[in-house]
């Protein structure tokens, strides 16, 4: 294959749409060239828009129908790329791979050709979608997962690799069988050399991939995530809706935090504790393989005995709270909260049991007691026999006793333990009340988040409307201008309705104009002066500048008051006049009589009709006036276009940077809400069990609260 020169600059996918309108004229190709291409609602080529190229959908009259893919973006490297894939998967022949055809001067937009990429057309749904109503139906996700396991097994034999698997590169069709598309990141033995011209969808990638990581390993921690995805919805179809958003069309399970964050990701743990030990185990694989190198990662194979799909069994209870309790407090908690030996031994409610040395010394104290009191009653009533003991020794008696009784039940291991119940039901209480206060700050701050974004979108509609505005506006301006042109224009159109015998009329009466003019230059006043006018006037006239009859053109009188009037021969009509000496009323007269008998004598004289040469000037003048219309109309038309176009193009920029502005925003407010999202997780997880531990503590605490003073006396007295 030649190679061609790359192009500096692509057309955007708007120009392919229009390109695109005329089939038989944009493609080189003759299939292509008598398709049909797949139009939109609005009678338009109806483009799939990615960021290296634009997509459209072409039926042949021979009922195949090909995608073809047409690039926005220039590589140096494309050409070769796509020799060099080609090569490798003729070679490798896989029914999951789909046949190109790349066309180095594939499609022609504004008179330039460029190269496009021509595949068949695979109907087929993509992962997402398909999983969408598949994901309760097991046995549809296993078979999906073994066919990837064979088509990604077959491509590190061939020792390639895709470069950006994941969801949206793989298509299931009608009868459930795997495609995989987008060749424009694969690595084959025959690029080893080149940079990656991508790093493929993040949510899907190793944490450790960078820009220069190409080679045939390339796509197996990408292959391990969806089929541990696979396998795990298989297993558990509920995973998809716990891991995801309802809207969420990144990722299947897992994103790249989960992967840099392995221990902590709400997915692995999921997984982990899901009570299927296959799926335990592969997501213990995935998590480990997101720590190794990439380059470490080993290649995709399928678990090793056939997934089990039954419901898991229930995951013990935590009994860190209980295991240390006595066996008389399991009898105070709820049943679930109880092990299994203690609920299966529960008979029913028994008290806390005051034993134990303390219990001892408390009888004995309450013995030395007794004898005190009975003592001071035998002294009160002088009873012979104790009546030498004085009362102070039985009051002291009887004060240490009570000290030894009280000290015993304070000391006591059960009252001991319900001083530490309460205390620690206290600070779990706080703790929940701590953890509570966490979340809902944190559910405050995302609210945050959405008006902000929702401000922004508010204060980047509005700047729409007004890029609009001022379109409309400038379109507007010159619409009119333009119609004040074409009146104009018009008027003058008409003002040419009879043109052709007016404009001989008034080449005419030039000619006439000019004979008699030329006549009256003629007639020197000096050689052939008129009837009243001697040679010594006209010499007067001739120092004055009147020296033909056609330096003069009447006279004005002004009067003397009385006396002799003044005469001022007028060159023009708005002239004053000049006075000649010797020129009065009369031989003024006697000018303008001879003036106007010249000018008789030569209308007489002039043509009466013009030439047959200077019918076709005017024609030709006529016709050059017409001409000059048709461009000045075509030109205000012209400006009309441009300023239009103009104003759109100004429009469209001020749009492309407004869209640009909002994905950047909608972006930044994703990301802020994902990890927003990501610690509200946290937090609710950390405030239930929070709140869990503070209710365990709860019960606890009531177990012990027989454990009081009167109870422990009547353990004493045996009661």
């Amino acid at each position: 294959m030649a190679t061609q020169p790359v192009p500096a600059k692509y057309p955007s996918g708007g120009e392919y749409v229009d390109a695109l309108q005329h089939p038989s004229l944009a493609f080189s190709d003759p299939q292509l060239r008598q398709g049909l291409v797949r139009l939109d609602a609005l009678g338009m080529p109806e483009p799939i828009s990615g960021n290296f190229a634009s997509v459209f959908a072409v039926t042949g009259n021979d009922g195949n129908s090909w995608a073809i893919k047409c690039f926005v973006r220039p590589d140096p490297d494309r050409q070769r790329r796509y020799a060099a894939i080609a090569s490798a998967l003729k070679a490798l022949n896989h029914p999951a791979l789909v046949d190109f055809d790349y066309q180095t001067d594939g499609v022609m937009v504004a008179g330039r050709r460029y190269p496009l990429l021509k595949m068949h057309w695979v109907e087929a749904q993509g992962l997402m979608t398909w999983l969408e109503s598949h994901r309760s139906q097991p046995s549809h996700l296993l078979a999906i997962a073994g066919q990837l396991v064979d088509v990604i097994s077959s491509l590190e034999r061939a020792r390639i690799a895709h470069g950006d698997l994941q969801h949206g590169n793989l298509l299931i069709t009608p009868s459930n069988e795997l495609k995989l598309i987008d060749y424009d990141g694969m690595y084959v033995p025959q690029l080893k050399g080149l940079p990656p011209n991508e790093k493929g969808l993040a949510n899907y990638q190793h944490p450790a991939r960078n820009d220069q990581d190409y080679g045939q390993g390339l796509d197996r921690f990408s292959a391990w995530s969806i089929y541990t995805s696979l396998i795990a919805l298989a297993s558990r179809p509920e995973l998809w809706r716990d891991l995801r958003d309802s809207d969420d069309d990144t990722k299947l399970l897992f994103d790249a935090a989960d992967y840099r964050q392995a221990s902590a990701s709400p997915a692995f743990t999921a997984l982990r504790t899901s009570g299927n030990p296959q799926l335990s185990a592969l997501a213990e694989k995935l998590a480990a393989f997101s720590q190794l190198p990439l380059a470490n990662v080993p290649a995709l194979t399928a678990v090793d005995d056939t997934i089990r799909l039954a419901a898991p069994a229930a995951p013990p209870a935590a009994t860190s709270v209980t295991s240390s309790a006595p066996d008389w407090l399991t009898d105070h908690l709820a049943p679930d909260q109880r092990s299994p030996t203690a609920q299966a031994a529960a008979t029913g409610p028994r008290l806390p049991q005051f034993t134990g040395s303390y219990l001892r010394v408390a009888r004995a104290a309450a013995a030395v007691g007794l004898l005190s009191i009975v003592g001071l009653v035998l002294v009160v009533i002088k009873l012979p026999i104790l009546a030498e003991i004085p009362m102070g020794t039985w009051v002291a008696a009887a004060l240490a006793s009570l000290a030894a009784l009280v000290g015993s039940y304070r000391a006591h291991p059960v009252v001991h333990e319900r001083r530490r119940a309460t205390a620690r039901w206290v600070a779990a209480e706080t703790a929940a009340v701590q953890a509570q206060a966490t979340f809902d700050e944190l559910w405050q701050q995302t609210g945050y988040t959405d008006m902000e974004l929702e401000r922004q979108k508010q204060a980047i509609t509005a700047k729409r409307d007004a890029a609009t505005r001022a379109c409309l506006a400038s379109t507007s301006t010159a619409q009119q201008v333009l119609q004040t042109s074409l009146a104009k224009i018009q008027r003058e159109r008409s003002n040419t309705s009879n043109s052709q015998h007016t404009r001989e009329k008034q080449r005419l009466e030039k000619i006439v104009a000019e004979h008699v003019t030329r006549t009256l230059q003629n007639a020197v006043i000096t050689r052939n002066p008129p009837p009243g006018i001697s040679s010594g006037v006209a010499a007067n006239l001739a120092r004055s500048g009147f020296r033909t009859a056609a330096d003069f053109v009447t006279f004005r009188t002004v009067s003397g008051n009385g006396r002799y009037d003044t005469i001022y021969l007028q060159r023009s009509i708005s002239d004053r006049g000049t006075h000649v000496e010797n020129v009065g009323t009369k031989r003024a007269k006697s000018l303008m009589d001879w003036r106007d008998t010249l000018i008789t004598m030569a209308q007489k004289k002039a043509p009466k009709q013009l030439t047959s040469a200077q019918r076709r000037d005017v024609a030709n003048e006529l016709l050059r006036f017409t001409k000059q219309l048709d461009q000045q109309e075509t030109q205000a038309k012209k400006e009309l276009r441009d300023a239009v176009d103009l104003a759109k193009q100004k429009e469209k920029a001020q749009q492309t940077t407004l869209d640009n502005e909002l994905a950047r925003a909608e972006n930044a407010s994703h990301d802020r809400r994902r990890n927003f999202d990501r610690r509200l997780t946290g937090a609710r997880s950390d405030a239930t069990a929070r709140q869990q531990e503070a209710e365990q503590a709860r019960l606890v605490n009531l177990a012990y609260a027989d454990a009081t003073g009167p109870r422990f006396l009547r353990a004493t007295f045996g009661l």
